[in-house]
């Protein structure tokens, strides 16, 4: 039994030993199994590389053979030019296959690129082979080869040469965007978008272009004008006295000298024609003379005729030497002018006269000269004297005799005659200016005075209101979101909402001077509350400071997320005011606001609104869009036309528009002036609804137009911080309800400014009767929610960015506000004082201070005699309750309740605020000096 055990335990040992050696010898030959597979794939992959080996150098004919001419064979005449493609093809695939052990496969872009590679050698056949030579073996091989030529042959079968090469280039587009997924609208996008920069950079060049040749045209009018100046012969250097009473008696000695000598030769002719006729009268008998027939009177014409020889002679003589003495008038060699001495025209320089002689007389210092000029004297073209460049040497002026009238004496003191006027045809002919003298000046002068009860007063002309020019105002400069930028956030917003398993994507692209819209176009079934949810997510995704998401967009049906741009540019109000849209507005009270998301100026009317809500907190732009909407009305209505009330609580904001035409009161700073201004409003829409009624017409627009001689003048109210005027005076919001409720139609406007939208200050019944709302950004959503009745402001960017929800619009359009310096509005304030003072309502100022002087001071007798100390008492404790008073002076509920009250009407304190404490209106030393001093 032992031995029968111990076999039993070394059988079991044997048979472990040799499944052992059964296991290892298997492992061997699975090994060398697995490595034979692999060296069959390289050699098959060398034999691959080989036979594309041999395809190039046969292709090339680098070699030749049979078997090199077939293998080459089909690749030339399979694919004609293009079969060096799939011959370097053929040897990638074999690259493949020994190097990564992977053969040839079938993908999606592979099959697309095949595709595209056979219409390619098709388009190539269809451009070089004729109607029936696709498959011509001598042209195959330069063409696209049996391959292009079969489907060359198929596509013009059916669609025509010019068809088929149509078809084959829309089909190679359409495979190439399908390979690398690139969308046509997008690439239109972004070449419009590029376009329309390029335009836009070229407009603004052009304008500036244009600018700068209008600002030189006008400056060369200018200097021509000044050179055209009229032109005045009594500060011409050349007419001096001077000169021409020394040129007149140098003509008139040479004139006097020949004229002796003239009337000695006709002296000395007549003796001679004298003597011979005594002669012959004393040799000859009577009836000798009457038979020559020469009469005593035939004589004496004879004499008279060799007299009138002799003058003639004479006068031709004086002529030459007057025309040496005129050629002394030369052009001047300076433009120095004599303003001393004055000097009358000289006669050559006088028209025709009608038959007589006129006297002309020559002052210069001490001397008189008294000289006649013929009045048959030509005048020269003297228009060219009223340009002192181009003055042209006078010459040849003077033809006639300069003579003395009776004696020939130059140095005749004789009273002068009155020289005759030059005829208006004289002056047309010869293109004269008429000189203005002296006398003619002194009378215009004497004609501006008004003389009241013998005594000259000065007459005061009214001039015509003139606008201010818009180049006072800056222009702004644009930067323009780059391609790059929005190419960036598209493919962001695209991958993000992909992410979270929303899939849209983005079909236009919007930019304005602050945000860029990106309109983004959900797929069917996605819903609009997933991208909303979305926001945090996109804005951590695009490193954006806010995003506002509009969803949908009114009359589109794609999604609108606002992206602030990283480059922002300014609007300024010139930007806005030069637009068409606000040029050619016409009545009511236009206004530029800004520019909206798509960067157009927005032009609104006041006037159809009817009243305006502007809300914000500080610093968003609250009090620049304030400023830019009277600006806007001082650029385009006359103070007869539009008519301003302000209403300024900070004193600073508004003050500066004191003393500008188109105010009916000053600046109103103290609130409770401001209340019986509002009392005013409201009575003076009473009697303008009794004077419309009493015409019978609707509106003011219709009262205007009946009676243009008393047109009533629109008035614009605007309320720089409305809650801390319903808070001084609570009584205020009753006038601003019936305001708002009844003065459209009586042309009573109202714009209502506060940076603390709380529900108190813009009440229920306020905001029923101001459709019109302007939210800037706000701290909370509850604050958007009360000017807009909707979220959203919470998420703007501040400095002038707003949304402005007018009457009857679904949503609130983004706008950039347009921005207006202090220094322009100065200038601007400067300019509009200048064309006429303000004509305020007297009755308006003192009924406003005559009702701030009753509220300001109660009578004596009803004040308590703890009044003073318990206003001492709050001013130090620093609040004001009923149960304060009653520990601190030992009084019962009602005396302690009467002096809270007292404090509330004199101002002292805020009315009560829930449980929060009464707010402390006054100082101690405000309160002292007002009440108990």
């Amino acid at each position: 039994m032992a031995e029968q055990k111990e076999r039993a335990k070394a059988a079991p040992r044997k048979t472990t030993t040799k499944r052992k050696t059964t296991t290892s010898s298997r492992t061997v030959k699975k090994d060398k199994t697995d490595k034979a597979p692999k060296i069959r794939k390289e050699v098959r992959g060398l034999f691959t590389m080989l036979f594309a080996l041999v395809a190039l150098l046969g292709m090339f004919n680098i070699t030749s053979g049979t078997v090199v001419d077939i293998i080459a064979g089909i690749f030339k005449y399979g694919f004609g030019l293009g079969g060096l493609i799939p011959c370097l093809y053929v040897g990638y695939i074999g690259w493949r296959i020994l190097y990564a052990d992977k053969g040839f496969s079938i993908t999606r872009r592979g099959f697309l690129l095949t595709l595209v590679y056979v219409f390619a050698i098709t388009f190539v056949t269809l451009v070089s082979a004729g109607n029936g030579e696709e498959l011509m073996t001598t042209k195959v091989a330069t063409q696209g080869g049996v391959v292009g030529g079969l489907i060359a042959t198929l596509l013009r079968s059916l669609l025509g040469n010019v068809g088929a090469i149509i078809f084959t280039v829309v089909v190679v587009l359409g495979l190439i965007l399908l390979i690398y997924q690139i969308s046509l609208r997008t690439g239109l996008h972004k070449a419009k978008a590029k376009t329309d920069i390029g335009l836009e950079k070229a407009r603004v060049i052009t304008e500036e272009t244009v600018q700068h040749a209008k600002e030189r045209y006008a400056d060369w009018k200018e200097e021509q004008a000044e050179k055209r100046r009229i032109y005045n012969q009594e500060k011409d250097t050349r007419f001096s006295k001077s000169a021409a009473a020394e040129t007149i008696s140098q003509a008139a000695q040479v004139s006097a000298e020949a004229r002796a000598e003239a009337a000695r030769i006709a002296e000395e002719e007549r003796m001679k024609a004298q003597n011979q006729a005594e002669a012959s009268h004393s040799a000859a008998t009577p009836d000798e003379s009457s038979s020559l027939g020469l009469t005593k009177a035939q004589a004496a014409q004879i004499d008279a005729a060799q007299a009138e020889a002799a003058e003639f002679y004479a006068g031709t003589t004086a002529n030459e030497t007057d025309t040496a003495a005129a050629s002394h008038y030369t052009e001047p060699q300076t433009d120095e002018f004599d303003d001393e001495d004055e000097l009358e025209v000289p006669p050559f320089l006088r028209g025709r006269g009608a038959g007589t002689t006129p006297i002309t007389t020559i002052t210069s210092g001490a001397v008189s000269t008294t000289v006649a000029a013929d009045t048959a004297m030509p005048v020269a073209d003297t228009a060219g004297l009223a340009d002192d460049t181009a003055a042209e040497e006078i010459s040849n002026v003077a033809e006639d005799t300069v003579v003395d009238a009776d004696t020939g004496d130059v140095n005749s003191t004789e009273p002068a005659q009155e020289a005759v006027p030059v005829a208006a045809s004289t002056m047309a002919t010869s293109n004269m200016q008429p000189v203005p003298t002296i006398k003619g000046t002194e009378e215009d002068t004497a004609a501006v005075a008004v003389t009241v009860d013998g005594k000259p007063k000065p007459r005061r002309i009214e001039l015509p209101y003139r606008f201010p020019p818009l180049t006072m105002l800056a222009k702004g400069q644009t930067n323009p979101v780059t391609s790059q930028e929005v190419t960036h956030n598209v493919t962001v917003l695209e991958e993000t909402l992909k992410s979270f398993g929303v899939s849209a994507h983005v079909v236009n692209a919007t930019q304005g001077p602050t945000v860029t819209r990106y309109e983004l176009e959900p797929a069917p079934g996605t819903k609009v509350s997933k991208i909303l949810n979305l926001s945090d997510d996109l804005k951590m995704a695009l490193a954006a400071i806010d995003i506002r998401i509009e969803a949908p967009i009114p009359g589109k049906s794609a999604v609108g997320i606002e992206v602030p741009n990283k480059h922002t540019s300014a609007v300024h109000l010139r930007d806005v005011l030069e637009t068409e849209k606000f040029r050619k507005a016409s009545g009511g009270i236009p206004v530029g606001l800004g520019k909206d998301i798509a960067g157009e100026a927005v032009i609104t009317d006041l006037a159809k609104m009817p009243h305006l809500l502007v809300a914000g907190s500080t610093g968003s732009g609250k009090s620049v869009c304030v400023n830019t909407l009277i600006s806007s009305i001082l650029f385009s209505r006359k103070p007869n036309e539009v008519q301003l009330i302000l209403v300024d609580p900070k004193m600073v904001e508004l003050s500066i528009y004191n003393g500008i035409p188109h105010l009916k009161v000053p600046v109103v700073t103290d609130m409770k002036k401001a209340a019986a201004v509002l009392r005013w409003a409201v009575r003076e829409m009473e009697a303008r609804y009794l004077t419309m009624a009493t015409s019978g017409v609707r509106n003011i627009s219709g009262y205007n137009e009946q009676h243009p001689e008393s047109a009533m003048p629109l008035i614009l109210i605007i309320i720089d911080e409305l809650a801390d005027l319903m808070l001084v005076a609570p009584d205020v919001e009753e006038s601003i309800n019936r305001l708002a409720a009844k003065a459209r139609a009586a042309g009573i406007h109202m714009v209502l400014a506060t940076q603390r939208p709380s529900v108190n200050v813009i009440t229920g019944t306020i905001k029923a009767n101001v459709p019109s709302r302007i939210s800037f950004a706000v701290a909370t959503q509850i604050d958007s929610r009360t000017i807009l009745d909707m979220a959203g402001a919470e998420k703007l960017l501040g400095k002038g960015d707003m949304l402005f929800n007018p009457i009857g619009a679904s949503k609130p359009i983004r706008i950039q506000g347009a921005f207006i310096s202090d220094e322009e509005v100065e200038e601007l304030v400067a300019f509009v004082k200048q064309q006429g003072r303000p004509d305020y309502d007297e009755s308006i100022t003192e009924e406003a201070e005559q009702s701030a002087e009753e509220e300001s001071s109660a009578p004596a007798e009803e004040r308590d005699e703890l009044l003073e100390r318990a206003v001492e008492r709050v001013m130090s404790e620093g609040q004001a309750s009923t149960s304060m008073l009653q520990r601190r002076f030992r009084i019962g509920y009602s005396r302690a309740a009467r002096l809270v009250d007292t404090m509330e009407e004199m101002k002292i304190i805020g009315p009560a605020n829930g449980s929060k404490p009464r707010d402390i209106l006054m100082t101690p030393e405000e309160a002292k000096a007002r009440y108990f001093s």
